[in-house]
């Protein structure tokens, strides 16, 4: 059985997807299975992943186009991993992604869930930016996602609080790892360990989702996260703004 298991879900990102799975491929660590999520795709996704799986075993799930978390939901309903961590199809993981995070939760059994600073790329794969990210702050969480796309989590996480959120779409991230977080300590890793691509037609935008969709969504996040705590959204918010602060005035990136 594998120590590790990662979850790929795409959606008509033919163009970005052998790149993340050469990022997937090059990982120092083999102990590993691959769980592909095709969530519906109508252009080259199928032929990219047939050209791949005789270099890069995985189980495929193919699926009406549903969202992405529910496509997250289906992958790690296989998955058999002791620890679990999901990519998008337009990002890269760096070759030491998953060895560093499974050696932090290996050195940290208290800690639920790892994550680690990571690079912006444009859509050429250009280096933009290199974003060291937030020590684990409960409270900045509460109001900001820091964690952005480099984690890593115990299968005890997804055992107690369940599958992702489907009314959480665009926040089903946030909203998890907040879950995570009422639960278990969380650790940041400060080294970049995956790049983030910044373009057009992200995984979630590419589902057409309309603005009233995205608003709807917000509300649900608000609903569930800061109407049963407006002191504690508050006091998130006034810390937040005094950490943006501290960056501005330290000349780092603040991270998004």
């Amino acid at each position: 059985m594998p120590r590790i298991s990662v979850v790929l879900p795409t959606y008509n990102q033919a163009r970005y997807l052998p790149v993340s799975l050469e990022g997937i491929a090059r990982q120092t660590c083999d102990d590993f299975e691959l769980i592909v999520v095709d969530d519906g795709s109508t252009d080259d996704t199928p032929q990219v992943l047939a050209d791949w799986r005789p270099r890069l075993p995985f189980l495929l799930i193919r699926q009406d186009n549903r969202g992405l978390p529910e496509a997250l939901n289906a992958g790690f309903a296989r998955a058999t991993g002791e620890y679990l961590t999901w990519t998008s199809s337009d990002n890269i993981m760096l070759p030491t992604m998953l060895a560093r995070l499974a050696e932090e939760l290996d050195r940290f059994p208290e800690v639920g869930m790892v994550y680690s600073d990571w690079c912006d790329v444009d859509d050429a794969g250009t280096v933009l930016r290199e974003v060291r990210t937030l020590e684990h702050d409960p409270v900045v969480l509460l109001r900001h996602n820091y964690v952005r796309a480099s984690f890593m989590y115990r299968r005890c996480c997804r055992d107690e609080i369940g599958d992702y959120d489907p009314q959480m779409k665009y926040k089903e991230d946030h909203d998890y790892w907040l879950r995570i977080a009422e639960r278990w300590p969380m650790k940041r890793v400060p080294e970049p360990l995956y790049q983030y691509r910044i373009h057009r037609a992200s995984l979630s935008r590419a589902h057409g989702q309309a603005d009233l969709e995205r608003e709807a969504a917000n509300r649900s996040f608000h609903a569930r996260h800061r109407a049963p705590r407006p002191l504690a959204w508050w006091y998130a918010t006034q810390r937040w703004r005094w950490v943006k602060l501290l960056y501005m005035l330290r000349g780092r990136e603040i991270p998004r």
